[in-house]
């Protein structure tokens, strides 16, 4: 795979989930812009042995790590993907809680450089769940530039009446604009 693009990260608030149906969401919105996305799946590793050598193994996907990096988040955002509320409506003041943050659907797009006919590629994961990692420095001798990231546990759900588990819907696209309207149209984002 040659990436050569990445762009449109777009979540939204996981409304409905019911098993072997899609899960049906929110308003969703765009976030920053983003920078990277990298994703780990977890995987059941179980072994079945016999006659002193293995007999067969189970490998798959229980769950993943999904770790965005954005250029930017605003408090929009931040509120939609975590436990952010209000401290009192007028003081412009927010309190991060503790309860959880709830389940979103994120969704975004990249382009594979050597696919010549459907080169835009957009993943849509059904549930995730957030946590912000923040880190903060001083200027020091030279500018450098701090973006936050978020990770998140993806999980499954049964999208389908096969009842088989689902981490992430994606498809293929001849353009970026076929690509970005399909994850908007799965987060509710309106252009």
């Amino acid at each position: 795979m040659a990436q050569i693009t990445l762009k449109h990260l777009v979540i939204a608030p996981l409304n409905t989930e019911t098993d072997g149906a899609e899960p049906t969401y929110g308003n969703g919105m765009k976030v920053g812009h983003l920078m990277q996305a990298n994703i780990s799946w977890n995987r059941g590793n179980v072994r079945l042995d016999g006659d002193d050598h293995l007999v067969d193994r189970d490998n798959s996907i229980t769950s993943g790590t999904l770790t965005i990096n954005t250029t930017y988040m605003d408090r929009a955002a931040r509120s939609a993907l975590l436990d952010y509320r209000t401290a009192g409506a007028s003081t412009g003041e927010y309190i991060l809680g503790g309860k959880g943050s709830p389940y979103v659907g994120t969704g975004y797009v990249w382009k594979d450089n050597l696919e010549a006919t459907k080169p835009f590629k957009a993943y849509w994961y059904y549930k995730v769940q957030y946590g912000l990692n923040e880190e903060m420095k001083t200027k020091g001798e030279s500018t450098e530039y701090g973006t936050p990231s978020i990770e998140g546990e993806v999980m499954g759900v049964l999208p389908d009446a096969s009842m088989e588990t689902g981490f992430r819907k994606e498809s293929d696209f001849a353009t970026e604009a076929e690509a970005i309207a399909w994850v908007d149209a799965l987060g509710h984002v309106t252009p």
